[in-house]
């Protein structure tokens, strides 16, 4: 694992320095970057994709450990000098580009570089930017693979977080931090909690604290929800106006579906339409999402 002072001499050699705005924080820490592999438990032979590889420190460690290793880095300097550094590594693909194409689908690159693999893990120090939808992209796709054989099936997701997003990636129903990513993480993967990480073990230091997530994909949850997409939909319009009773968002300007369609499926999931979005757990967002795709 590479020491803060060689993560500082590969920046030179590349000509450039750490970016705020692309939200970069090198774990430096060698016992937590440990933690972090052991808490992902990568089985041998296994495709790993990683999300802002950087100056390759948990990259390398990868490829020690995982059959082939897909490294994504959106900054060309840095990628540049990962694929001179791991030239060698035949089993590690970098890619300079970003994961997503937008905020709701993975990036077409990515999911061509990982196609072909029959299960693929996802091991990251996440950029806090893009690591919810990074997340719930994930996941999407396991669910679509699951459903009708592709393209990318992810089996477990292990990365480091902001503490702020672990908590909204993992939150209850009826508290202010549950919202759309909590339904989506709650109805297709089992979530469990890894170790805290003070801003010390990041250079620079960011001004939050973080914590390790991982995210199994529940294949047998997942199949239990009929569209994910249409669940989606679901979710943004319920949150869009998360202090609005249920009843009047269906007739909000814009709301997507026919608000009698919506009311239906309400019903049929026994939510009360007086109740707000923030106040109704997964499994009944998921009834309602099943009899709305009855419905219409």
């Amino acid at each position: 694992m590479q020491t803060l002072a060689e993560i500082k001499a590969l920046l030179a050699e590349a000509g450039t320095v750490p970016r705020r705005g692309l939200g970069q924080h090198f774990l430096i820490d060698g016992n937590l970057m440990a933690k972090l592999l052991e808490l992902a438990d990568v089985p041998a032979g296994a495709t790993v994709l990683e999300v802002g590889s950087a100056t390759g420190s948990l990259t390398e460690e990868l490829a020690r450990r995982a059959g082939r290793v897909v490294a994504v880095e959106v900054d060309p300097r840095l990628a540049g000098a990962l694929q001179r550094r791991l030239a060698g590594r035949r089993n590690v693909t970098v890619l300079n580009c970003d994961v997503l194409a937008g905020k709701h689908a993975l990036s077409e690159e990515v999911l061509r570089a990982l196609a072909g693999a029959e299960t693929v893990h996802l091991v990251a120090n996440l950029p806090y930017k893009v690591a919810v939808p990074v997340a719930v992209n994930c996941l999407l796709s396991s669910w679509r693979a699951a459903r009708a054989g592709g393209p990318v099936r992810f089996d477990r997701l292990t990365f480091t977080v902001q503490q702020e997003l672990a908590e909204r990636l993992t939150a209850r129903h009826g508290g202010s931090d549950y919202g759309p990513a909590s339904v989506m993480v709650a109805l297709l993967s089992r979530a469990q909690p890894g170790r805290a990480l003070p801003p010390q073990a990041f250079w620079p230091r960011p001004k939050v604290h973080s914590r390790m997530l991982r995210l199994d994909f529940d294949p047998a949850r997942a199949a239990e929800l009929a569209d994910a997409e249409l669940l989606g939909r679901l979710l943004a319009a319920a949150f869009g106006l998360r202090r609005k009773k249920l009843s009047t968002v269906a007739r909000s300007r814009g709301f997507p579906f026919a608000p009698e369609a919506f009311l239906a499926a309400l019903e049929a999931a026994g939510i009360d339409p007086d109740r707000r979005a923030e106040q109704v757990p997964p499994e009944a967002f998921r009834a309602a999402a099943n009899a709305l795709g009855r419905l219409t």
